[in-house]
C-alpha cells in the first residue's frame, strides 16, 4: 500500500475530471453508428435487395434476397478462388452470410447475417466479398439535395 500512496499523491481533481470526459467521449463514435444504422430509410415499394458475390472484384453471383429464398452454394477454385480455398454462402430468406470457410481466422463467418443495404462480408484471404445492394425499380427518381 505505501507504493500506491506516493502515486495517489500525483492525481489532482483535475486529472479525474479529465479522464472521465475522454472515456465518455470514446463511446461518441458507437452513439453516432448506432443512430445512423436506425435511420437508414425504409426500401420504396417495388424495390430489390440483392447479394453480390464477388472474387477478385469479379461478380460471381448476385441472389435476391426476399422472404422464401433458400440457397447454398460452394464457391471453390473453379470460381476463381486459389488453391483449397472454399467459400460456402447460406441464402435464408431476407438475409445472407458465409455459413463456412477455410480461411485461419474465421472472420468471414464470424460476421454473421447481412440483410441490410450496404452491409458487406468479407473474407479477405480469400479475396471474397458479400454485399448487400438495393435496386429501385425504373420509375422511382432519388431525391437528391445539391447544395447551390
Amino acid at each position: 500500500m505505501k507504493r500506491f500512496n506516493k502515486y495517489r499523491e500525483m492525481i489532482r481533481p483535475f486529472d479525474i475530471i479529465l479522464m472521465t470526459v475522454i472515456l465518455l467521449a470514446s463511446f461518441v463514435p458507437v452513439a453516432v453508428f448506432a443512430w445512423q444504422q436506425a435511420q437508414m430509410p425504409e426500401a420504396p415499394p417495388g424495390s430489390t435487395v440483392y447479394a453480390i458475390i464477388t472474387i477478385n472484384g469479379v461478380e460471381i453471383d448476385r441472389f435476391a434476397l426476399y422472404e422464401g429464398a433458400e440457397v447454398l452454394v460452394t464457391y471453390t477454385e473453379a470460381d476463381g478462388l486459389v488453391g483449397r480455398q472454399f467459400n460456402i454462402v447460406e441464402v435464408d430468406g431476407e438475409r445472407v452470410r458465409v455459413q463456412r470457410d477455410n480461411s485461419p481466422d474465421q472472420i468471414g463467418v464470424n460476421m454473421g447475417w447481412a440483410s441490410r443495404p450496404g452491409q458487406v462480408i468479407i473474407v479477405l484471404p480469400h479475396r471474397f466479398l458479400i454485399h448487400v445492394i438495393e435496386e429501385h425499380p425504373p420509375d422511382y427518381e432519388d431525391e437528391i439535395f445539391i447544395p447551390f
